[in-house]
């Protein structure tokens, strides 16, 4: 199980997913970076080494154990990907997640928070999954969709 956060907007939000992905016992998590998020501010090394220190707070440690693989180029990564594609959707057309069947060579993508995927990602993705909702909120943090479908998809490939 692989998982790509693309252009995650809020370092809270990626420091959750990171420590969340460490929580599940993952060692890597690939990143698309279109808001730099992982670039450190540049106007001190005191805001550098700031920077560093809090990437290890936010994510209670999670950050020393997890490879951060940054890519660069998504359209050829997801093209090369030779697992499963499955991206979270805010869709009902998209597949239930307690009926969706894991595999272990699966690249689970989480969207932006304000955008979700680009269009020009959907045409490579091999399946869509949602998180149907039951009050009147229409979606989640991208956070607490992250840990939903993480625990349920190793639930899932446990059995």
């Amino acid at each position: 199980m692989n998982i790509l956060l693309h252009s995650p907007e809020y370092r809270p939000n990626l420091s959750s997913m990171i420590r969340s992905a460490e929580f599940f016992g993952l060692t890597k998590v690939y990143i698309y970076d279109a808001n730099n998020l992982l670039l450190p501010p540049t106007h001190s090394k005191k805001a550098r080494a700031d920077m560093a220190h809090m990437a290890r707070v936010w994510t209670a440690g999670a950050i020393e154990f997890v490879e951060i693989i940054k890519l660069n180029n998504l359209s050829n990564f997801l093209e090369q990907y030779e697992g499963r594609k499955i991206a979270t959707m805010v869709d009902e057309k998209a597949q239930h997640l307690s009926d969706f069947q894991f595999e272990r060579d699966d690249l689970l993508i989480f969207g932006s928070e304000k955008d979700g995927l680009p269009d020009s990602v959907l045409p490579l993705l091999d399946h869509s999954i949602y998180i149907p909702a039951l009050g009147n909120t229409p979606c989640l943090n991208v956070a607490v969709t992250f840990g939903i479908v993480l625990q349920q998809a190793l639930q899932n490939l446990k059995k």
